[in-house]
């Protein structure tokens, strides 16, 4: 209940930013907007004092912490079978063409959830990724410290059979048969505790997998360590992430510097009802070099951290050479680690980066602002809200639902541009009832998270506390 009071202050306070700057009358809505977003920040202050007093962060902490601890086991126990040479595996190329970096790390995140869902030693093949010998273990520990082989004879295509040694996951992450415990679900043992436990489960749940496979080695970590010093890397920062480029061709729409910065400035006042900010600071991570002038020039209160050799390695020639892959993580890291994020989740970067702080905090679903479409998971399915109260369509474009209505947020990412967010409270989504699509309204809506069955974790949970 609180989680749901939460987002219905955030999507209701969308709606009236949205409309009250969109009045046609000579009225200036100014001083209306500053009451209602002082209303709203000290209503969203009170919330996380109540927290504070009742005990709930408390047991929420511990939770976490357990929740993170039995997964993360979990992995620990596939990735280090006993007899490497008898362990199931199941063999995924990270190296396939014609994706970004951002990419590339979703679709690990495909291949963890196929070595979840079958209980089998994920074998990842990184080798010679971007001009890198070492593929990721150039930045991150190996994902096995007992079994990284395989034995190509013994390979067989996806699904293969119970009792085949090696199966071969697609390179893509639209494999046929496609199982139930693929996005968007939760696993069915700790879907209670979780859904109880946090704001955006399957985010949770993703980022697990981003936790075991993106542990820094002592090279990668004291480059990071490094570069945080050399910029003056420390809280309060948000992260900033702008992605435009060749993302603008099909997926993205051009946004605004104002409209990010408007978000960042948004969580600086809030956080300055609880302590005194001696620096608004920014972390940015972007493939266009013009934003930095322009938040120089037009935001001179705000200290700019970034990294100048990140910048410069998105340009078309250098994403694919090897330090561009350092410098990528890199800014994932800190975008991660930052005490908020603004971005666009119509890009890879921004979600991995959500995915990756949830497993920072107790609970990171408040801690982002996404400047064009909620969180989603490409190619998932089953991503649907069910309709809490009726809605009768009042401007164009609006979708008409009725009360248990189920609506279908699938959207294919190319096709955003042509009804992108507003931010103005609303979402687009399909009625699957009527087959009709427009944008709803949020907070008249519960989002609607699938449950999947996998094999028994019972074995593997028992050596725990062995």
């Amino acid at each position: 209940m609180r989680q749901q009071v939460v987002r219905d202050v955030h999507y209701t306070w969308q709606f009236l930013k949205f409309h009250l700057r969109n009045l046609n009358s000579n009225t200036k809505p100014s001083t209306i907007l500053e009451e209602l977003e002082h209303y709203f920040r000290v209503t969203s202050h009170d919330l996380t004092r109540l927290e504070e007093v009742d005990g709930f962060q408390e047991w929420r902490e511990e939770e976490a912490a357990a929740l993170s601890a039995l997964v993360q086991h979990r992995l620990h126990v596939l990735q280090n079978p006993r007899d490497c040479a008898s362990a199931k595996k199941i063999y995924c190329d990270f190296r396939a063409s014609g994706r970004g970096m951002g990419s590339h790390l979703h679709h690990l995140s495909y291949c963890f959830l196929a070595s979840y869902g079958t209980q089998r030693t994920l074998i990842l093949n990184t080798k010679g990724y971007n001009g890198n010998p070492e593929g990721l273990e150039t930045f991150f520990l190996p994902l096995s410290e007992t079994c990284t082989s395989y034995s190509k004879s013994q390979m067989v295509p996806w699904p293969g059979k119970e009792d085949s040694l090696v199966v071969h996951f697609p390179d893509w992450d639209r494999p046929n048969p496609r199982p139930k415990y693929f996005p968007k679900s939760i696993p069915k043992d700790i879907s209670e505790r979780l859904m109880r436990l946090h704001g955006d489960p399957f985010a949770w749940w993703i980022g697990q997998f981003f936790k075991y496979a993106m542990r820094r080695n002592k090279d990668f970590q004291n480059y990071t360590d490094n570069l945080a010093r050399e910029m003056g890397y420390e809280s309060p920062v948000v992260g900033l992430q702008i992605r435009r480029s060749d993302k603008l061709q099909k997926e993205a729409i051009y946004i605004d510097l104002s409209v990010y910065m408007e978000e960042v400035d948004e969580f600086y006042k809030k956080l300055e009802l609880r302590q005194t900010v001696a620096q608004r600071r920014i972390f940015l991570a972007t493939d266009d070099p013009e934003v930095i002038p322009e938040i120089k020039k037009k935001y001179p209160e705000y200290k700019l951290l970034y990294n100048p050799a990140s910048v410069d390695s998105t340009r078309e020639g250098q994403r694919k050479k090897g330090p561009s892959v350092q410098y990528f993580l890199a800014d994932v890291y800190f975008l991660a680690r930052s005490d908020y994020l603004v971005c666009g989740m119509t890009s890879n970067i921004c979600r991995l980066s959500y995915e990756l702080m949830q497993t920072l905090h107790v609970d990171a679903s408040t801690r982002v602002s996404s400047v064009d479409r909620d969180y989603y998971f490409h190619y998932e399915v089953g991503n649907v809200v069910k309709a809490r109260f009726p809605h009768k369509p009042r401007r164009t474009g609006e979708l008409e639902m009725q009360e248990g209505d189920v609506v279908d947020r699938k959207d294919v990412p190319i096709h955003f541009f042509k009804h992108p967010s507003k931010n103005n409270g609303f979402q687009w989504g399909t009625n699957t009832r009527t087959k009709k699509s427009g944008y709803y309204p949020v907070y008249k809506t519960v989002e609607i998270l699938e449950k999947a069955n996998v094999q028994s974790f019972e074995r593997i949970d028992r050596s725990k506390t062995e």
